[in-house]
């Protein structure tokens, strides 16, 4: 299995929002997040040709950003996975990612979760390997069946790297 692990894009103050009234799950991006998320995520197929399943968090931040690549890919449909929200252990998304069959799976979530499943992924324990920030991604192959420990990983790009790769 290939395995793209995304931050969602820059999304509103936590803090601000949930003062205005909003609750955290709601936090949306913000128009520059989008923005460069949209640059990014045609840069992205560059470097990832096609995706066959596209997973996000259930959070609104996760899913715009998961919109976001869906539109760069023609529209792919995307499935939310309650797994890949931040109050879940990585260990959670391990045990999704067993039981997935699909060939290229882009997973878009939150810190610190990603970077602790970096970790396990890597070296089989959930501390972090790699910092996300906001829009980064890291690509990693996984075996047929993920588990701990089993994973390479083949690049990190930081969101302002991701927008500077050449297209086709």
């Amino acid at each position: 299995m290939n395995l793209l692990l995304v931050r969602h894009a820059i999304a509103e103050d936590g803090e601000a929002f949930v003062t205005g009234g909003g609750s955290d799950a709601q936090r949306p991006l913000t128009e520059v997040g989008r923005k460069k998320m949209r640059k990014g995520a045609n840069r992205l197929r560059a470097q990832l040709e096609q995706i066959d399943l596209l997973a996000c968090s259930p959070l609104v931040r996760a899913r715009e950003t998961a919109d976001i690549i869906a539109r760069a890919y023609g529209d792919i449909p995307i499935v939310e996975r309650p797994e890949l929200d931040y109050r879940n252990p990585p260990e959670a998304v391990l045990a999704w990612l067993a039981q997935c069959s699909a060939e290229t799976v882009v997973a878009v979530g939150h810190e610190p979760q990603l970077s602790r499943l970096s970790g396990l992924l890597l070296s089989g324990e959930p501390r972090s390997a790699i910092v996300f920030r906001k829009g980064g991604v890291a690509f990693f192959e996984l075996p047929r069946r993920a588990a701990a420990g089993k994973g390479v990983l083949h690049w990190v790009l930081t969101a302002g790297q991701l927008r500077n790769l050449k297209q086709d």
